[in-house]
């Protein structure tokens, strides 16, 4: 029971999991689930690479989300946004814009996200 628990914290509530079409953690999804009353979160899991980690923070209207990929991996980063406005950092491609997220494609190392969503309720 414990290991749902933990594997539910890592993949919905730190976002770290892996892409469909990955094989062995290669390609990371990054997808925290920015929900509820919740205002801040951070996790990690060793893949074979490494370790990846995220943190993530929202406060009023304001998001952060810093992500650490290991080398030898890449990353899809979905941002949650409120509007068109997302502060990515530089080598950081946009994939896509899709209804209250930004997809950012990432290789490795450490990055931060900022963007302005929905204030908690």
């Amino acid at each position: 029971m414990l290991g749902a628990i933990d594997s539910w914290f890592t993949t919905r509530v730190a976002g770290i999991a892996q892409t469909e079409d990955s094989v062995g953690y290669a390609k990371l999804l990054i997808d925290p689930a920015v929900e509820g009353d919740m205002t801040s979160a951070a996790g990690s899991y060793r893949t074979p690479y490494g370790v990846a980690r995220t943190d993530w923070e929202r406060s009023d209207d304001r998001f952060r989300l810093t992500v650490d990929v290991p080398a030898g991996s890449t990353a899809e980063v979905r941002v949650p946004v409120l509007g068109k406005h997302a502060e990515a950092p530089d080598g950081a491609r946009l994939l896509r814009m899709t209804g209250g997220e930004a997809v950012y494609e990432v290789g490795s190392g450490h990055w931060t996200f900022r963007s302005t969503v929905a204030r908690a309720h």
